[in-house]
């Protein structure tokens, strides 16, 4: 038992002499389809753009291998406008409709990580594990407007996806990695990730998501 213990801290004790705290910050595409029970697809998907903030602890294994959770803050954005106008009778008709949709979530990766030397001070990084995903707000507005003439009418309303009655799961998992190169402290990261879990409430519906996400980050 001595020696178990003996060999878990001496572990310990390596891991935190190579652990390196990396913050980083970068784009963010998320990819959303939308499928029924018969897996066929429903509308177009959905483009999200936005950027993640944040930071991970890299714990190294030896010289190549680590471990790496983090925290991070999501943040996606999308907007459409529609306009169609054309005369009727000589009175001019038309009518436009807007929709702007906001999300924020937290992003906790466990990652493993590898790391290996091809130069002076220069490496190629790689990284692939899960990420537990906890929605914080997910919220669309929505604006229409209508004209006959001189006559106008409009009118908005919002509405709340993570709420009693949204549509939206605040939690989900993705399963992912990626690649980069790290020159000096200066980290360049690429990575891939995809939902598990149904993100969709409704029980006709299955909802995923491919996230891919580019970013810089620097390890102290």
């Amino acid at each position: 038992m001595k020696k178990v213990l003996l060999i878990v801290v001496s572990l310990l004790i390596g891991m935190q002499a190579h652990a390196q705290l990396v913050v980083g910050a970068g784009y963010l595409h998320n990819i959303e389809n939308t499928k029924n029970k018969e897996g066929k697809a429903i509308g177009d998907p959905e483009h999200l753009n936005g950027f993640y903030l944040g930071a991970s602890y890299n714990m190294a294994f030896g010289q190549y291998f680590g471990v790496a959770p983090g925290l991070y803050l999501d943040m996606l954005f999308q907007s459409k406008n529609i306009y169609e106008g054309s005369p009727f009778g000589g009175v001019p008709v038309g009518g436009s409709f807007s929709s702007n949709y906001t999300e924020v979530a937290l992003s906790l990766p466990v990652n493993l990580t590898g790391q290996y030397e091809i130069g002076n001070n220069i490496s190629i990084l790689a990284f692939a594990g899960p990420t537990f995903r906890l929605g914080l707000m997910a919220r669309s507005t929505f604006n229409a407007s209508a004209s006959i003439g001189p006559i106008h009418g409009s009118t908005s309303d919002d509405y709340d996806h993570y709420g009693d009655k949204g549509d939206t799961n605040r939690f989900n998992i993705l399963l992912g990695g990626g690649v980069g190169v790290q020159i000096g402290d200066i980290q360049f990261l690429l990575g891939y990730d995809h939902t598990l879990l149904n993100a969709s409430k409704r029980e006709s519906h299955t909802m995923g998501r491919h996230q891919i996400k580019a970013g810089i980050n620097f390890a102290f």
